[in-house]
């Protein structure tokens, strides 16, 4: 029992720390010149969103449902560590999720927005907490319907 929440635990602390020590970098390194090409379709960027996912809501005082609806999600992950405890692809998608969840949270709380820098120029900017909880929403997904050990059941006619 306690190795499922390591890996848990693990995975919300690399996302996290990664996600602030990437967002720490772009600040300081893109505070004065707020974009730099990398290659034709790809640009740091960088960009502080009030509002909620790609800048939906920009400039509403927010703050209030993102906080409530994170701790909902947050909620939501730990309950489904409990009951898919001995999988370890869900736990490690669920320690993604949580922590992109975090780590767009403690911008939220420390500056009233969300540092995004990553810009495909195609895509709304993002960050790697956004990354972060796609990825582990896709692995969630995939796994629930391609057959993992929690995958909804079909049943045939006999």
């Amino acid at each position: 029992m306690a190795n499922k929440y390591r890996w848990f635990f693990l995975m919300v602390l690399f996302s996290v720390l990664l996600d602030q020590f990437s967002k720490y970098l772009v600040v300081d390194f893109l505070s004065e010149m707020k974009s730099v090409s990398i290659f034709r379709y790809f640009s740091l960027t960088l960009v502080k969103n009030t509002g909620i996912c790609f800048g939906i809501l920009n400039n509403l005082n927010v703050r209030i449902f993102i906080i409530t609806a994170s701790f909902i999600i947050g909620i939501a992950i730990i309950i489904s560590i409990i009951r898919y405890g001995k999988d370890k692809q869900m736990i490690i998608a669920s320690g993604l999720v949580e922590g992109g969840i975090i780590g767009n949270l403690i911008d939220r709380i420390r500056i009233g927005a969300v540092i995004d820098f990553i810009n495909f120029h195609f895509w709304p900017v993002f960050n790697l907490a956004d990354a972060f909880i796609v990825t582990g929403v896709v692995i969630i997904f995939f796994h629930h319907f391609k057959g993992g050990k929690y995958a909804p059941r079909v049943f045939e006619d006999r």
